[in-house]
């Protein structure tokens, strides 16, 4: 950053790494607190060193001698990325202090023409002087920033997750987010023929103990409308004795036990929609499932 800006995609890259490393609230993020290694990127824990430097990224909040939060860790990620991408700070200023001024009383700069609308939208959210507009923390920034990163890897493809469990839907979010493919999510049976009446799914990841018809009544939907079908149908319950019925074979892929290891059901996913054979005991190392056969 010394010698101007970064490539674009790998400021992207590292600053979601970066945001993913945060497990705690940091409360003094600047470039430098940032060490690359390779693919590999952590965090400086703070320190008294350098906190001038520091100023020039901290949040307003921050500057007023408030409390670090994870909203202004996120405001000096998005300060960081957008020097990353610009060659300059998000702030002028002839001084540290001058520029911590700006800060409290100007609007960043905006984006040099060459970066993305989409990067400029996403720094410019981190900015906002009132931490409340910007993304909640640096988990949900990654996040955002991994959608930036893997956008349109499958074109055209799309994929339906139903469960009544939230954090379950979450997850099965930020799985597609990382992929990068299109996901419709439901929380009931009846949505998901819904769904499945309205459009052609090349995935679908389906929870059984569901309201509002459960996945067993989806099933007996799908035996008989095979234009309904997706590609492929994972079912993902909690009934650990669940086994895949001879009526059910040619439309159940695999069933898999919750919980699920989800790295594993990234992979499992990113091989569907790649296409070709898949090889779901492989790739399921901790996660229980059944084979249909």
């Amino acid at each position: 950053m010394a010698g101007g800006g970064l490539e674009i995609e790998d400021a992207v890259r590292i600053v979601r790494d970066a945001a993913g490393a945060l497990h705690s609230v940091h409360g003094e993020l600047w470039p430098s607190a940032i060490l690359v290694d390779g693919g590999d990127v952590r965090i400086e824990p703070p320190t008294a060193t350098d906190r001038i430097r520091y100023g020039q990224y901290a949040a307003p909040e921050r500057i007023l001698g408030k409390p670090a939060t994870p909203a202004s860790d996120v405001f000096s990620l998005g300060a960081i990325l957008y020097h990353a991408v610009a060659g300059r700070p998000p702030f002028r200023g002839d001084s540290p202090a001058a520029v911590m001024l700006s800060i409290c009383t100007d609007q960043p700069l905006e984006a040099p023409p060459h970066v993305p609308q989409s990067v400029a939208v996403l720094i410019r959210r981190c900015l906002m002087r009132d931490p409340a507009e910007r993304f909640a923390s640096p988990a949900i920034l990654g996040d955002a920033l991994d959608r930036l990163t893997v956008r349109d890897n499958f074109p055209g493809r799309r994929i339906l997750v139903a469960d009544d469990d939230a954090p379950i839907r979450d997850l099965y979010t930020h799985v597609a987010a990382r992929i990068g493919v299109e996901v419709d999510v439901v929380a009931s049976g009846r949505d998901v023929i819904s769904a499945l009446k309205s459009r052609k799914y090349d995935l679908a990841l389906m929870d059984l103990n569901m309201p509002r018809l459960s996945g067993w009544e989806v099933l007996d939907f799908l035996r008989t409308r095979y234009d309904a079908r997706p590609s492929k149908l994972f079912i993902i319950t909690g009934f650990t004795d669940q086994q895949i019925s001879a009526a059910d074979r040619d439309v159940v892929t695999a069933v898999l036990y919750k919980p699920v290891a989800s790295e594993e059901l990234r992979t499992l996913v990113t091989q569907c929609l790649r296409g070709g054979p898949v090889d779901v005991p492989s790739i399921l190392r901790t996660t229980g499932h059944r084979v249909s056969v």
